[in-house]
């Protein structure tokens, strides 16, 4: 979390207006509200996109450039890809012992991480 509220403000200044997910102070309702007052003014079209497995498919080496162009400490950029490298441990049937597999895929960000969101929306700054 410590590194969520260093790293935080940084990408929160490039984030559009009309982004509401995974922002502080911010809140689906809000995003609610904003759409009533887009129709009300005449607006016709919304889009929304909920993409399925999306956490699990964000590109380590975009998601690194991402974050390299925003973020100049060498160590905290190292800290964070070792997040995104760390090996996940999995349940075997097999003697009910545990197996640590390596992200070898490149892609991904750790699930529950308080950094996956933030993570998550860097790129996506990137990509519009």
């Amino acid at each position: 979390m410590a590194t969520v509220l260093i790293v935080q403000p940084v990408i929160e200044a490039d984030l559009p207006d009309e982004q509401y997910g995974y922002r502080p102070a911010r809140n689906a309702h809000q995003a609610v509200q904003k759409i009533r007052t887009l129709i009300k003014a005449g607006h016709t079209e919304i889009v929304d996109a909920d993409l399925s497995s999306y956490f699990d498919t964000i590109p380590h080496p975009e998601l690194l450039k991402s974050l390299a162009r925003r973020i100049a400490d060498g160590s905290l950029l190292k800290l964070i890809k070792g997040w995104l490298e760390v090996p996940v441990v999995e349940r075997t049937n097999v003697g009910d012992s545990d197996h640590y597999s390596g992200r070898k895929d490149r892609k991904g960000t750790p699930q529950g991480s308080p950094l996956s969101p933030l993570l998550s929306t860097s790129i996506c700054v990137d990509l519009s």
